[in-house]
């Protein structure tokens, strides 16, 4: 028999395995080769036990046979010669689930794809949300200092200096919150590692872009009312109280 390395790590403890014999159904077997761990059911399975014997040396009326063809052409009519060839050599042996492997390793990623499909929404969903959220309060703190632009500007502050200096400010509390916000997602995104497939949970260019997205609308959310609130006259704006 063949087994895989989960196998040996499991039943051997000495770690070598070639030679080794192993009883099952009823005789024993010995182990002349170790592969490597296999994915079997879904591709974030965990490793598990298994071991291959030759179907000629060991036959059981209950196994279930897969069989591997490679064939060019119309693939429905290599589906019906490989019926009638089976057919021909046991007319009681039934032949199910004859599909494409594309199609077949596409069903073992349902759920997969069907978790992304459902967090991805829900990303952009609250990714807008955030967006929102942000240049709402973002601009409404800076329409509430307009009394604040008035007095800088009627002290002789120029509208480019107050301009710098709510952006700076902005800023500043944009990027705090910010590495606040990606600290958390860190935290959260190990949740869901198990799900992913040849794909890193904390990627960093998803991280970079969800932020130098929300940067940008903080900016815009800053820069535009503090342009407007600069250019009003300071009299106006003093007047607004």
């Amino acid at each position: 028999m063949i087994v895989n390395e989960t196998f040996v790590r499991r039943f051997f403890r000495a770690g070598f395995a070639i030679g080794r014999r192993v009883h099952g159904w009823g005789q024993w077997f010995t182990v002349i080769g170790v592969v490597k761990d296999s994915k079997y059911q879904t591709p974030n399975e965990s490793p598990l036990p298994y071991f291959y014997v030759p179907f000629r040396q060991v036959y059981r009326a209950d196994l279930g046979i897969a069989l591997y063809v490679r064939a060019a052409g119309d693939i429905n009519q290599a589906f019906g010669t490989m019926r009638s060839e089976i057919r021909s050599m046991d007319a009681n042996v039934g032949v199910y689930d004859a599909m494409p492997l594309a199609e077949f390793i596409t069903a073992s990623l349902f759920a997969q794809k069907m978790a992304a499909t459902l967090l991805a929404g829900l990303g952009i969903f609250a990714l807008v949300l955030a967006a929102v959220g942000l240049y709402s309060v973002m601009a409404y703190s800076i329409t509430q200092r307009t009394e604040e632009i008035g007095i800088r500007m009627a002290l002789g502050a120029r509208s480019r200096d107050v301009l710098g200096l709510m952006i700076r400010q902005g800023m500043g509390l944009t990027i705090a919150g910010l590495a606040v916000g990606a600290a958390g997602a860190l935290a959260v995104t190990r949740l869901a590692s198990p799900l992913l497939v040849h794909v890193s949970a904390t990627d960093p260019s998803i991280f970079c872009g969800a932020a130098f997205f929300l940067a940008a609308i903080a900016l815009a959310a800053t820069y535009l009312p503090a342009r407007r609130a600069s250019r009003i006259d300071p009299n106006q704006a003093l007047r607004r109280q």
